[in-house]
């Protein structure tokens, strides 16, 4: 039906034109080597999984997959890249397409006013300069703030309304909340078999080697779960 030389061998991504179209392209990609995307550094799924918790992940997995508008917030700017980072990568085998700049400088917080959705981080510090007003239909979430508690939300504290994202499926959240604590079991156990932890902070640190087969055993199990929600999908 479409006539077309074969890739060249080596290559990751390629585009084909297809139909008539004259803007019509078919993109073809192989996935990662190790069949899962590069992360930040070592041990950063585990820091996250401990900075939000299960409930404070799968709230964040929601606003990604159904392409809110998200704004994160954080006094400490490596978490912001990190969790941002983490995020768009478990999301796997999906990606985000839309606007992404995990820690936004205070001259372009303008942009948070665009009528598309996207992901954007804030050093709780500029967070404060800008206008809760232009918050209402944003998903903004303090990462300072503990998710265990039922005001992880700005929306749900001091009379500010924000956007709260649809729930993933009960299932979908559940078997992923289980999936972080086992993962945070495994790792706390490590820790105190091997005395890893001598530092209350020690776990904002990165490790040079590469993610645990704990950490491994999580993703696979979030990759799961996320490509458990197309099926039976029909256009």
């Amino acid at each position: 039906i479409v006539n077309f030389s074969s890739p060249t061998a080596g290559l990751i991504n390629c585009s084909f034109p297809f139909l008539s179209g004259e803007g019509d392209r078919l993109l073809i990609s192989i996935p990662p080597q190790t069949g899962l995307p590069a992360l930040p550094h070592g041990a950063s799924v585990t820091s996250v999984c401990r900075l939000l918790g299960a409930e404070g992940l799968t709230a964040l997995f929601a606003a990604v997959l159904t392409e809110c508008k998200i704004l994160i917030h954080s006094a400490d700017v490596a978490n912001l890249a990190m969790v941002a980072e983490v995020v768009t990568a478990l999301i796997y085998p999906f990606q985000w397409q839309l606007p992404y700049v995990p820690v936004l400088p205070l001259s372009m917080s303008g942009y948070i006013e665009a009528p598309l959705a996207y992901f954007f981080g804030v050093p709780s510090f500029n967070f404060k300069s800008i206008d809760k007003a232009l918050l209402m239909d944003v998903v903004v979430i303090d990462l300072d703030n503990g998710f265990s508690s039922p005001d992880y939300f700005d929306g749900r504290r001091n009379g500010r309304a924000t956007k709260t994202p649809d729930p993933l499926p009960a299932l979908v959240s559940s078997n992923i909340s289980k999936a972080v604590f086992r993962l945070l079991r495994v790792e706390e156990e490590f820790d105190e078999q091997f005395g890893a932890s001598h530092f209350s902070d020690e776990r904002h640190l990165p490790r040079l080697e590469g993610e645990s087969l704990a950490e491994r055993e999580f993703r696979i199990a979030v990759a799961q779960q996320i490509c458990g929600l197309v099926r039976g999908y029909q256009d």
